[in-house]
């Protein structure tokens, strides 16, 4: 949970004071999540267990045709950002350089991109 303090702490201190945020240990439940509810974006580990391999990708490749998805990536997942962009993943953040700035603005971008942000 670490991981959702963090998120949720950067988005907030930029601009995001209601912000709703739901945490997942796994993409098969935020995917489960996703079929239940909406949400405005949403920001991915590439470092799950279950988004390895072409399948992982295949599915959130399904999401970023419905909303913005952030990509969070180590040096080792970099390759796999070509292949994640060919499938409409447009934003992402290096795990080693993530800064709550940097975040907030990825995920502004994203939204901007999906014509879906609003200045609060």
């Amino acid at each position: 949970m670490q991981a959702e303090k963090f998120i949720g702490a950067a988005l907030k201190r930029h601009w995001w004071d209601s912000l709703s945020l739901e945490c997942k240990p796994s993409l098969s439940q935020a995917l489960d999540q996703l079929k239940d509810e909406s949400f405005d974006a949403m920001v991915v580990d590439f470092g799950v267990p279950d988004l390895h391999g072409p399948d992982g990708l295949i599915r959130v490749g399904a999401i970023a045709r419905k909303l913005p998805v952030i990509a969070l990536v180590d040096g080792e997942e970099r390759d796999r950002l070509i292949a994640a962009r060919d499938m409409g993943i447009r934003n992402w953040v290096a795990k080693e350089t993530l800064t709550p700035s940097r975040l907030a603005a990825e995920v502004k971008s994203a939204l901007e991109a999906y014509g879906s942000w609003e200045e609060v």
